[in-house]
């Protein structure tokens, strides 16, 4: 009986000494365990917060522009910039606004525009389209030599066409034509793939007068 009782109270004291320990343990991970999962909520709902203020902001600038109030787009724009953070809708607007501009002949706002957006990484997904406009409106101020420096190099994937396109369009203007002719003919050869009209790069080409013997 002595021995049970010994047993019992070493079985006692075991149980103890384990609480002791691993108790502490226990409870923080359940913490933990929680925090983690009302903290991913409170992630979810502040992202889906975030997406809600982001398209009423769009809203508001596309209404702006509609009205041909720029000024007011712009204010909204920077606005929202600062406060949506990270989203699709940030490019939206930049995109539509930055357009809105071009159609109003005022390509300075414009260009400042699309190189915030260059310069923001969040936005990095419509980095080639950008730099396509980019091109576009530098060329119309132009600002040849900036702009051809942004299509110099590598085209990213899927842009290969558009970019020998405008490279062949700056070069033709600063009178290098036997460059623009192998650019826009470049520009010809990734056409077919990337679904694009063929016939006017083919008139482009023509009308250098070069053909590809002479160009190369």
């Amino acid at each position: 009986m002595a021995v049970e009782l010994y047993d019992e109270h070493e079985q006692s004291e075991r149980v103890r000494q384990w609480i002791k320990e691993y108790i502490p343990a226990i409870v923080m991970g359940l913490i933990l365990a929680f925090g983690g999962i009302f903290g991913f909520r409170y992630w979810q709902d502040h992202q889906s917060g975030q997406r809600v203020l982001a398209s009423e902001y769009y809203e508001v600038i596309r209404q702006n522009v509609q009205a041909d109030d720029l000024a007011g787009a712009e204010e909204q724009y920077q606005v929202m910039r600062d406060s949506v953070g990270r989203n699709s809708y940030v490019g939206l607007a930049g995109m539509h606004l930055a357009s809105a501009y071009v159609a109003d002949g005022q390509l300075s706002p414009a260009a400042s525009i699309y190189r915030e957006m260059l310069d923001d990484r969040r936005l990095q997904s419509l980095w080639p389209m950008v730099t396509l406009r980019l091109v576009r409106v530098l060329e119309a101020r132009g600002d040849i030599d900036e702009a051809l420096a942004l299509v110099d190099g590598e085209a990213p994937k899927g842009h290969a066409a558009a970019w020998a396109e405008a490279r062949g369009d700056l070069l033709f203007e600063r009178g290098r034509v036997e460059e623009a002719r192998l650019a826009w003919q470049e520009a010809l050869d990734n056409q077919p793939e990337q679904g694009g009209d063929t016939r006017l790069l083919e008139m482009k080409i023509d009308a250098t007068g070069l053909t590809a013997e002479d160009a190369s």
